[in-house]
């Protein structure tokens, strides 16, 4: 059986993976040195790792979890290899939603690689071959070879597709496309971004010098879906359609909206929506260097943007007035409550820049370094929480946390209920976090070494982890802290009535001492992990700010802290000394109170007996008393007095049971007569046999029950007497 390594060890061993050294086997080329803007050539998908190699154009893949098993892990490597592999550089990859196909693209073009199927013993691609061919579709060949001016800015795959089957891409001539697998060659939509595009395609001059203005869309991002009506008549009333809404960035920080949709024909050709307004606005509005745009889909959504700069603006989509002139522009359709989504007719909405942040690309900075160099950013959303992302560049990997996203979703979610104390909770200062996590680019002057790759793994067995594929082709993994989500400590006037009374030192301080200690020892900053180059060369001076920056990291991030983090315990613990001794006197005199209370007890007890013995001595007497006197009395006793109204009713019975048998006999008579004056008329028909027996019988039954009549009333004035 194979040997399973330490599963906290994983990520030191996942370096010499073999689909790593298999990377590293190809020496980088001039091309590859060249490089400055980051890219995205790894992704993890599933369990499964997923890493392209450009020089043979073909994408290695292996299971993840079997890095754990060290015999295994050779076995699970496989190379996908390409049937039509791509003619242009590939510099991002992206699965698809459900994990069928991986969109290639480059600056010069797109393609579409069709996984192949996984079954077998491991869930390996057919079974676990070596080597497998896959299926490749170039997207819009044509339309890249014949206009070699353009470049392909932005690609992704569109969320309102049907099994993976819809991109979305991004050019430099300022329009936006979506594309059918299934049709590559013609867009299903274009929609305009800009001025004209039949001047981009003849001339590069002019595209230069509006890409130099900020007038070209350089990045996109979709947003949240809403839910539309449809009113055609061949879609019938009441069907339901998403629109996606596309967040559109300009050169110059201009951020635009375009509502698009595949099942809806109403925005196959959507007008462009903005520019949104920001507020608090800014003369340099925020940066005219916007490079990455990223969509957090919280609630209210939160649109990054970076620049080249190295700024990130975190920016609050809100909604405001709707104008009329922005009405007659766009696209009529229903009303969306959901401040998630735009509707079309909802041109009114803007941005709130809730705060900037700086990058630092390098620990170590020159005095007569050029600061002005700008370097791109790309920003990577964390699949597993929106109140994170990454940015990638040529220094590295920095991790963002927004630590006040909780309460504006909170603030956002009362509906109205306490909107003070909400409002007071958003206003506190609650910056971001902001940690270097790892550095490829020690000084200033030394050179771009991009990222490769940003891939975020979320697993049950192998748990939270970013891995980063540098400059040279090396992998780095580095856990994942969970989010800190702080919450406002309890009011002392809640739960009174309802909770058990608490101790006088957690009345003081409610939050509890462990999380106080967590929240002193948290790192508002901390030394990243230097991953540079072969080439990189510092000198003395460069390395000892290095080092003096390291050390003053540690002293003020972790020493520091570790020792206020000391003080404070070693306070907590003489308050619990001090505690412990008064609560040993007070449970010392509570012992001296309960001898005297026992000793009172026992007197207690007895006085309660001998006052038991004298009231029941009492009630004797008492009953004794009241005996003599109710026989003394004149009138008839309770009982006699029932027995009287007992014989009273029984005389009234009688009574009435004498008026009924008078009446018995009167009504006899009364027949008897009539019967003889009936006789005397008539003669009484024949009677058989049968008939006179069951008159007899009749008759005799009837002569009985007169006969117990008369004998009951007989014996009831026998009861009664005269």
């Amino acid at each position: 059986m194979a040997e399973f390594v330490d599963l906290e060890d994983w990520r030191f061993d996942l370096n010499s993976h073999p689909i790593f050294e298999k990377l590293r086997l190809n020496p980088p080329s001039q091309h590859d040195d060249e490089r400055v803007n980051p890219e995205n050539l790894i992704f993890v998908h599933d369990g499964q790792i997923f890493v392209w190699e450009n020089d043979t154009a073909r994408l290695l893949t292996a299971n993840l979890r079997d890095v754990i098993v060290q015999e295994r892990a050779l076995n699970t490597l496989q190379v996908l290899l390409c049937i039509n592999a791509p003619v242009f550089d590939v510099e991002h990859i992206v699965p698809s939603p459900c994990g069928q196909n991986v969109l290639l693209y480059g600056k010069r073009g797109a393609s579409v690689l069709v996984l192949p199927r996984r079954h077998g013993k491991h869930g390996l691609f057919e079974g676990g071959k070596a080597q497998i061919n896959c299926r490749i579709t170039p997207i819009a060949e044509r339309f890249f070879i014949s206009n070699t001016s353009l470049s392909l800015l932005k690609a992704a795959w569109y969320p309102g597709g049907e099994n993976d089957m819809h991109l979305s891409m991004l050019t430099s001539d300022n329009y936006f496309r979506l594309y059918d697998i299934n049709s590559p060659l013609k867009p299903v939509q274009t929609h305009r971004l800009g001025s004209h595009a039949t001047s981009f395609a003849l001339s590069s001059s002019h595209s230069t010098f509006d890409a130099a203005l900020g007038e070209i869309a350089i990045a996109f991002d979709f947003g949240p879906p809403s839910v539309v009506q449809s009113n055609t008549v061949s879609r019938g009333a009441g069907t339901e359609n998403l629109l996606y809404p596309v967040f559109i960035l300009r050169g110059n920080g201009d951020i635009y909206v375009l509502n698009t949709s595949l099942t809806d024909v109403r925005y196959a050709h959507t007008k462009l929506l903005g520019p949104l307004p920001m507020h608090p606005p800014a003369e340099d509005n925020y940066g005219m260097d916007a490079c990455s745009l990223c969509c957090l889909e919280s609630q209210p959504p939160v649109l990054v943007v970076a620049t080249t700069s190295g700024l990130l603006h975190h920016c609050i989509l809100v909604a405001g007035e709707t104008d009329a002139e922005d009405d007659d522009a766009s696209i009529l359709s229903s009303d969306v409550s959901s401040i998630a989504s735009l509707a079309p007719r909802d041109s009114g909405f803007s941005l709130f820049v809730y705060e900037t942040v700086e990058l630092t690309r390098c620990p170590v900075t020159v005095e007569d370094y050029d600061t002005d160099i700008s370097y791109p950013i790309m920003l990577h959303s964390d699949p597993s929480s929106c109140k994170r992302f990454f940015c990638s560049h040529s220094g590295g990997v920095h991790s963002v946390i927004l630590a006040w996203l909780d309460k504006l979703e909170k603030f956002c979610g009362n509906d109205g209920a306490e909107e003070e104390e909400s409002i007071h909770e958003v206003n506190q200062d609650h910056p971001c976090i902001l940690r270097h996590m790892i550095c490829t680019m020690p000084s200033e002057t030394c050179a771009p070494s991009p990222i490769l790759g940003v891939a975020v793994i979320i697993d049950q067995l192998l748990g939270n982890s970013l891995l980063c594929l540098t400059h040279n082709r090396e992998c780095m993994a580095t856990p994942l802290l969970p989010l800190e989500t702080t919450t406002p400590p309890p009011l002392m006037s809640e739960g009174r009535d309802d909770k058990p009374p608490v101790s006088p030192l957690r009345q003081a301080n409610p939050e509890p001492f462990q999380k106080y200690i967590k929240r002193l020892l948290q790192r508002n900053h901390s030394n990243p992990i230097l991953k540079t180059s072969n080439k990189t060369q510092l000198n003395l001076e460069e390395c000892f700010q290095l080092l003096l920056r390291a050390t003053k990291t540690l002293r003020e991030e972790y020493i520091h802290k570790q020792d206020t983090a000391k003080e404070e315990i070693e306070k907590r613990v003489k308050i619990l000394k001090q505690q412990k001794q008064q609560q040993l006197a007070d449970l010392a005199e509570c012992q001296q109170l309960k001898g005297d209370i026992s000793i009172k007890a026992e007197e207690l007890a007895l006085r309660y007996s001998d006052a038991e013995d004298k009231q029941e001595e009492l009630l004797n007497r008492v009953s004794i008393v009241l005996h003599t006197l109710q026989s003394q009395l004149p009138i008839l006793s309770e009982a006699e007095q029932g027995m009287r109204t007992e014989l009273e009713s029984m005389q009234t019975k009688i009574e009435h049971l004498k008026t009924s048998l008078k009446q018995v006999k009167a009504k006899n008579i009364y027949q008897q007569k009539h019967a003889e004056k009936q006789q005397k008329i008539k003669t009484p028909p024949a009677l058989s046999q049968v008939q006179e027996k069951q008159l007899k019988s009749l008759l005799k039954e009837q002569t009985e029950e007169i006969a117990s009549l008369i004998s009951e009333v007989q014996n009831i004035s026998i009861a009664v007497g005269p």
